[in-house]
């Protein structure tokens, strides 16, 4: 962390929710089930008030937590969960993609390890991945402020609350008609967003017996696409960025057994050997139609090995693929929140509680790159016409006496890019809701609450434009008639373009998934008897759930180029039974101790039983000292535990790794043994330990500062494995081993059975860094000033597949697929300063994210880019963004903003969108809308 920016944080202060107002009124703290006076306490608790949203211009919680420095930077936004093939999705999550989902990774843990809730208690996770909740289905229009919980949490929760717990709590008695209308749009066009909302309450507890909420949101987001930002750009040789794909809109060539273009084939006077080639890059010998070249067609370049590393390539053209991809997709959301509550006497409340939204999302990708034979990629040298004579296909491309051994008689093997096809689309429409009755109120000093609730998310994806059957695309292209080496001004004819239409797969269901969560659950909390330090307080309570889930590969038998869908799982199901208890204890005046304890019993794997204890010491007024310890789980997903296992073979030669190969005998060298994959009913929960320690400081009145050291500590990751990666690691416990036999080998002297892959538990992760909150509320003659800093410091994130080998270090590492690419920033921030006078008010934003090291080895050549003098690091990246309040017309507040003041590109990165969304750039950190425009309007009836 350079100290340059810590020193810009400082002076413009961010977000100032971190401090907790006083109040006379005993609430629930995430964190605890205790009631008490909302004060800070004993965890690290931070609240972000409905307001401090309104005045950043953010509008849904994807964008909330984008700038939360406690949030990793990883593949679970909407974003960022673009890169890669069309199957990267399915890959990152084990089960049913992230389309349409959004999550909340606290401490980078992944979004299965931080816990949701909504009220303080569980929503369903996604219908389609199975294992976090999204985001896109809580209604920020009814949300009176937001908890997070920056520690573990599964002694008041159970499971899910490693990395943290963010709560949203909704409005309460609320009376009035409220009508609000928002839009964003980006000054460069594409991203935009428009929002309304309609609140209304009617009704006062205290007054009239009941109250009624209801408030219905609808907002949506508008594409924006790669073409659209200049940043987004794959090709940048003088920065060592080229793509590495020869499938071009002119199609390459390719050399293979039967075909046009024989194997390793050399130029005139290149000493070169190549097995492709492009006719546009060999305008030098004159084989370029026109003498075209690959420039000619838009978005296309001249291969460069000398960045990739095969310059057996150098003869053909790369086409800038990523300028075809959505950099946002557009998303259409409509969010439903109605609460009736009646007391029942004086100190008892009933309610009933319904939540539900409708989320569509559209992911777009590149246009097919067709690059098989199976798929139709060898284009025919002759046709039969009308007529049923054998003719020359039309568009077929004679290499004869350019190209030595061209055989003009044979097919071509093609490389082809089918912009004519249309980019590949996926709509997923994901329908959420929850009920919930409920149950609270006091008897004295004793408060109780008691809840029945049934969540459920249903989701489907259904593919769209420019997805194609195999079988009837390869029918297509074997007519000849599709013509796959277009110059500039020529098109596609108009029966060309029906094969086309006649081969897609739009409308095909792909999958489907339910997540549905049933739960009871009930509390009790109060003071026991009074000590002399303070009352002995305490809490009790139980949580039965039943969480079921299922998925449909609804896809069809007819193979889809590039298309795949994990194997349907039926509905699964189980039961969850837990029971707590909280000690609030004073122990001498100022020092309090939280003790804590939950057993949670699953049906499908057993029991976890999990304590806390954290201490907070109150020395003065001023300052208070706090830490805690706590252990976690997360229970193994559905997916893991219960999907298809599939049995194979290794498809090459391997070793034995406990053979001297090759001096071993036959069986443990060159051996092509079995493998077992999928689904493991035998994994374990991921298990935690971890602390944190800190203080609160309040010197002055308008002044508070705090400074919170963490430690986590994950062991039995779950994750997916190959066997090779198995075999690789050499984890005995995956390696299934005859009876012992011969010589050689382990030291039992076994040959290998099988490969034990799919999803395993592996070692874990460590986790150390610091949480860093300061907070500035002054008034005066001129107006009130307020300031506030929020950031994160990563110390250390190390993490290891097995217990044999050393701890790696990633923080600052721009990541790989082993770990799903996440991306472990040393330091990031988000400050506010603002200023207040009569009916005006005016916020300052900075967010700052540290800069990393580069992508290493882009193309898997070996190839190093930094010994090639290109950039070994990427930026640090700061962007500021601007607003304003008036509130000087009667119940009306009108507040307009800017995003991105200084319309900062998001730093480069000297990648491409294989391995991580953006070009050039990169989706886990950059902001790609630009600078966007915002206005607000809230207007209030009664």
């Amino acid at each position: 962390m350079k100290l340059k920016s810590l020193a810009q944080g400082l002076v413009i202060a961010g977000l100032a929710s971190h401090v907790l107002a006083q109040e006379t009124q005993r609430v629930e703290i995430t964190g605890s089930s205790i009631k008490r006076v909302q004060a800070e306490g004993a965890l690290p608790v931070q609240i972000i008030r409905a307001a401090d949203l309104e005045k950043q211009g953010i509008s849904n919680a994807e964008q909330l937590v984008a700038i939360l420095p406690s949030n990793g930077n990883g593949v679970d936004n909407m974003v960022s969960n673009q890169g890669g093939d069309f199957l990267n999705s399915l890959l990152f999550s084990g089960r049913g993609a992230n389309n349409g989902s959004s999550g909340v990774s606290l401490r980078g843990l992944g979004a299965q390890n931080t816990l949701v809730l909504l009220n303080g208690r569980r929503v369903s996770t996604h219908g389609l991945n199975g294992k976090s909740v999204d985001l896109n289905t809580i209604p920020l229009s009814a949300i009176d402020r937001i908890e997070i919980l920056k520690d573990g949490a599964s002694a008041i929760y159970g499971t899910d609350a490693i990395g943290g717990v963010m709560n949203f709590i909704l409005k309460r008695d609320y009376r009035g008609l409220e009508v609000s209308g928002f839009a964003d749009f980006t000054q460069d066009g594409g991203g935009d967003i428009v929002k309304g909302s309609v609140t209304y309450g009617a009704g006062a507890l205290d007054r009239d017996g009941f109250n009624f909420l209801a408030s219905v949101a609808v907002d949506s987001n508008s594409r924006l696409r790669g073409s659209q930002r200049d940043f987004h750009n794959g090709y940048q040789p003088e920065r060592g960025l080229a793509p590495d794909t020869t499938g071009t809109p002119y199609a390459t060539i390719n050399a293979a057994a039967g075909t046009a273009l024989p194997a390793s084939f050399k130029l005139p006077g290149d000493p070169q050997s190549y097995n492709r080639t492009n006719p546009l890059a060999l305008d030098q010998v004159g084989a370029a139609p026109g003498n075209l070249s690959c420039n000619s067609i838009a978005n296309t370049y001249l291969y460069r090995g000398d960045i990739t590393g095969f310059n057996n390539n150098n003869r053909s053209c790369v086409y800038d693929y990523g300028k075809d991809w959505s950099l946002m997709q557009p998303v259409d959301r409509i969010n439903l929140v109605s609460r009736g509550s009646f007391r029942l006497g004086a100190d008892h409340t009933a309610y009933l509680e319904l939540i539900a939204s409708q989320t569509k999302s559209a992911v777009e990708y590149t246009p097919n790159q067709i690059t098989t034979a199976a798929r139709g990629a060898n284009y025919p040298a002759f046709i039969t016409n009308a007529q049923g004579q054998q003719v020359r296909s039309p568009y077929y491309v004679d290499l004869t006496g350019i190209v030595p051994g061209y055989n003009n008689q044979a097919p071509i093997r093609i490389r082809w890019r089918c912009l004519d096809c249309g980019p590949r689309q996926q709509d997923t429409t994901s329908d959420t809701y929850r009920l919930l009755a409920g149950f609270e109120g006091s008897f004295g000093n004793w408060d109780y609450k008691f809840g029945l609730s049934r969540g459920r998310s249903k989701a489907e994806t259904v593919l769209g434009d420019g997805n194609l059957y195999e079988a009837r695309f390869k029918a297509a292209m074997d007519t000849g008639l599709i013509n796959p080496f277009l110059l500039p001004g020529q098109s596609q004819t108009a029966q060309a373009l029906a094969l086309i239409d006649g081969a897609k797969a739009a409308g095909v269901k792909l999958y489907g998934g339910n997540s549905t969560v049933t739960q009871v659950d009930g509390t009790v909390s109060g003071e026991i008897f009074r000590l002399p330090a303070g009352p002995l307080s305490a809490a009790v309570g139980f949580d039965v759930r039943k969480e079921s889930f299922d998925f449909r590969n609804q896809q069809p038998a007819e193979a889809i180029i590039g298309v795949g869908s994990p194997a349907s799982l039926p509905k699964v199901d189980r039961d969850i039974k837990a029971v707590f208890a909280e000690l609030n204890v004073p122990i001498v005046k100022g020092l309090e101790a939280q003790l804590a304890v939950r057993s949670d019993r699953y049906s499908d794997f057993g029991s976890s039983t999990n304590p806390k204890i954290a201490l907070s010491y109150r020395p003065s007024n001023n300052l208070l000292l706090r830490g805690s310890f706590n252990k976690g789980f997360h229970a193994p997903d559905f997916g893991p535990l219960y999907e298809g296992g599939n049995t194979g073979q290794f498809n090459s030669d391997v070793n034995d790794p406990n053979a001297n190969c090759p001096s071993a005998g036959v069986g443990f060298c060159n051996i092509r043994p079995g493998t077992l994959s999928g689904g493991n009913p035998n994994l374990k929960p991921e298990k935690s330990k971890q602390w944190s320690i800190g203080f609160v400081v309040s010197p002055t009145d308008w002044m508070s500062a705090s400074l919170d050291f963490f430690s986590v500590e994950i062991t039995d990751r779950i994750s997916n494995r190959t066997p090779q990666e198995v075999l690789a690691l050499n984890l005995p416990e995956f390696i299934v081993r005859d009876a012992p036999v011969g010589n050689g080998g382990d030291g039992n002297n076994a040959t290998i059975d099988y490969v034990r892959a799919g999803w395993i538990n592996v070692a874990g992760d460590k986790v150390q860094g610091a949480d860093i909150s300061l907070s500035f509320n002054l008034k005066n003659a001129m107006g009130r000033w307020t300031a506030g800093l929020d950031g994160t410091w990563l110390k250390s994130y190390k993490s290891r597949k097995s217990n044999t080998e050393p701890w790696s270090e990633r923080v600052g590492e721009f990541g790989d697929f082993d770990w799903l690419w996440d991306l472990r920033l040393r330091w990031k921030h988000t400050a506010t300063f603002g200023y207040a006078t009569g009916d005006w008010s005016t916020t300052l934003t900075q967010i700052y994210k540290a800069g990393y090291k580069s992508e290493v080895d882009g193309y898997g050549s070996g190839v190093i880019l930094q010994d090639l003098g290109f950039p070994s690091k990427i930026k640090a990246y700061t962007l500021y963004n601007l607003s304003a309040s008036y509130t000087g017309v009667k119940n009306t507040t009108f507040t307009i903003g800017v995003t991105n003041l200084f319309d900062k590109d998001p730093p480069f990165s000297n990648h491409n969108v294989d391995n991580v969304a953006g070009a050039g750039w990169d989706g886990r950190v950059g902001d790609p809308r630009g600078r966007a425009f915002n206005v607000k309007l809230t207007h209030k009836f009664f």
